[in-house]
């Protein structure tokens, strides 16, 4: 339980081995690649260079057409999931780094493209078709040539007009003005009329100026040759025969559905090549030879031998020293118990490496605080039997696992503290029994400890002592961790000070506040109080080297008083959603016990669903919080970088080790 000792590495090795060994570190796992930027500045290494980054630039660009593949698979044959409880395959890892299986990767990918790049080709001819025949169809009922030509005497014009036109009163102009001119009527959509236009060339000018005045516009149809009908006809051979051809091939794609394993076999390979990529733009090399420098855990020195054993190589192993601390990444060790707990802490920063891990102190008080915020045992128990299916069925990895873990512990904390108040779904069991007539005085099967509702000022009193247990707690590591790096008057001045101070006071304040306590034990507070002033006033005026420290003092008393004050308020959060919770299930059930038994049922129902909804989201952000901002600000040196090795990562399957 605690922050894993690291050791740096540094190598050289051969340039015709570096691949090998690159793989062969990848399944050991236990080594993070770093760049030696170091050695760039001494002239003795001047021959070594950056690795060109080709592979990784090949390998991203099979990632790329791998990746498109799928995706263009699952949009003719989604994926079929087993919901929330699927579990992904296993393979060796043999399997998964073996040739055939890129080769069918590339196989099947190389298929669905050669299909895709077809059908979007016919997809958009298709629509060209579509274009031309919205074209041609309010010509189809003119049964005259669309490339009909005009003769010596007379025009053929073809074009349109508004859909709001009188055909009447057009065609009445026009004979009034002219009897050369004679209309074709067309087909017509929402906007338009079509018709075909026919007048001797005498009158062109009188026509045109009439038709302009009805708002006539010219169609052009050039390039048709037949009446429209005949080319509606032939666009719809051509537009039959696409939509067959179009189906054939989202079948051909179809199709590959049994080969979406070995797609997603080699888009977990390529991502093994891809981190092994990223690794080689960290090594420095010459025509022969390769240097790495990385970070490994120190009790897996062992197996880093082994992985090394059988290249033609040399290494060094060293401790880090203090200037490295920064650089050197952080591997938390923890029990069972704490270790789901790790997913907290690289969500808010990992410790520095000479700083101590937190999660062994966080553990017990965030399923302490989460419970003590749900006190429920129906939320509890579906909190624990949920995550325990899950856990069960799903079998997820990393994170996932480790806050259904999380969430499992907290939903027994639940239901502790809910045996405590007498709390099943609120008070779903007394509004039940009093509709089944059965009791209309039940309160719990055996009498609780306190409620919520009723013993509010219990509940405060112990969300504050939670407080300054977790605060006390919080000073305690700190003062642990200054005395470790011989910080001994900072130790002494600061929180033995403050112990000691906030002691003297709390006797003061009870030699008033609690009846029948001896006055003596008012003027032992004052002695202990002045004590604990005094080393908090000496610290300050050693630190200073003279008088001047008073104005540190000074600071110290305000900052330290409003800050403990501040603190310890914050944890009356608790107080707040352990009642929030309470109420809200509380109104619920009284709500649709008014109604009825079944009304009673589904009322209850939805409305603890909803509060467990939000008691969960509610509890974790603010025991989030406490931890984060009142714990952790107390002794918590942050700064560390999360330990990322080289190691086997997928996505679409789970690997079996194996000696490779």
């Amino acid at each position: 339980m605690a922050i894993v000792k690291m050791k740096r590495l540094r190598l050289i090795g051969m340039a015709e081995d570096r691949e090998a060994l690159l793989e062969q570190l990848q399944h050991a796992g236990c080594v993070e690649l770093s760049q030696p930027d170091e050695q760039l500045d001494d002239p003795a290494w001047e021959s070594l260079t950056r690795a060109d980054g080709a592979a990784l630039l090949e390998a991203r660009a099979r990632e790329a057409s791998l990746n498109a593949a799928l995706d263009t698979l699952d949009r003719y044959v989604p994926a079929k999931t087993g919901g929330i409880f699927s579990r992904r395959p296993e393979v060796a890892e043999g399997t998964l780094f073996a040739e055939e299986t890129a080769l069918a990767a590339e196989k099947t990918a190389r298929v669905i493209d050669e299909a895709q790049k077809e059908l979007t080709a016919a997809e958009g001819e298709l629509a060209r078709l579509q274009a031309q025949r919205q074209v041609l169809l309010p010509w189809a009922p003119l049964d005259v040539p669309l490339d009909l030509q005009g003769t010596r005497e007379v025009s053929f014009t073809f074009g349109a007009v508004p859909a709001r036109t009188n055909v009447g009163t057009l065609q009445a102009e026009l004979a009034e003005q002219s009897g050369l001119c004679q209309l074709e009527w067309a087909g017509q959509d929402k906007e338009q009329r079509y018709l075909l236009v026919i007048f001797h060339k005498s009158v062109e000018s009188e026509v045109f100026d009439l038709l302009r005045r009805h708002e006539f516009v010219r169609s052009s149809l050039k390039g048709w040759t037949g009446t429209a009908a005949e080319n509606l006809a032939r666009l719809d051979e051509q537009r039959a025969e696409l939509e067959a051809r179009i189906e054939a091939l989202r079948t051909s794609v179809a199709a590959q559905a049994e080969h979406r394993m070995a797609l997603e076999l080699g888009i977990d390979q390529t991502a093994q090549v891809m981190a092994r990529g990223k690794a080689e733009e960290q090594l420095l090399e010459s025509r022969a030879t390769f240097f790495l420098e990385g970070w490994f855990p120190a009790p897996e020195e062992q197996k880093l031998t082994e992985a090394l054993k059988g290249f033609l190589c040399a290494w060094e192993t060293a401790e880090p020293t203090e200037e490295e601390y920064p650089q050197v990444p952080i591997q938390l060790k923890n029990n069972p118990v704490t270790a789901p707990f790790n997913v907290i802490t690289e969500m808010y920063s990992m410790p520095a490496y000479d700083g101590v891990d937190p999660n062994p102190l966080m553990a017990p008080f965030f399923i302490l605080f989460f419970g003590f915020m749900m006190n429920d045992i129906g939320y509890g128990l579906l909190m624990a039997l949920g995550t325990v299916l899950y856990l069960k069925l799903a079998e997820p990895r990393g994170n996932t696992r480790k806050m259904m873990t999380m969430f499992f512990m907290c939903g027994l904390s639940s239901i502790f503290w809910g045996c405590l108040t007498g709390s099943f779904f609120g008070d779903f069991l007394p509004k039940l029994f009093q509709l089944l007539g059965i009791s209309d005085d039940f309160v719990w099967f055996w009498p609780p400890l306190f409620t919520p509702i009723n013993d509010i000022i219990l509940v405060m009193v112990g969300s504050m002592a939670l407080g300054v247990i977790q605060v006390f707690t919080g000073m305690a590591v700190s003062m642990a961790e200054k005395f470790r790096h011989g910080q001994v008057l900072d130790a002494v001045s600061g929180e033995i000070a403050w112990w000691i101070i906030l002691g003297g006071a709390a006797m003061a304040i009870c030699s008033t506040a609690v009846a029948g306590a001896p006055a003596a034990l008012g003027t032992a507070g004052l002695v202990v109080l002045a004590v604990g002033l005094a080393l908090l006033l000496a610290g300050n005026l050693i630190r200073a080297g003279g008088l001047s420290g008073i104005v540190g003092f000074g600071g110290d008393i305000y900052n330290g008083v409003s800050g403990y004050f501040s603190d310890i308020l914050s944890y009356l959060r608790l107080m707040a959603l352990m009642m929030a919770g309470s109420i809200i299930a509380s109104v619920f059930n009284t709500l649709g016990s008014v109604f009825g038994l079944v009304p009673f049922l589904i009322v209850a129902i939805i409305g603890n669903a909803l509060n467990l909804v939000l008691n969960l989201l509610g509890c974790y952000v603010h025991t989030m919080r406490l931890q984060c901002l009142e714990f952790f600000g107390r002794f918590y040196k942050d700064g560390g970088k999360a330990f990322r090795p080289l190691t086997v990562e997928t996505k679409y399957v789970d690997v079996l080790k194996e000696e490779l």
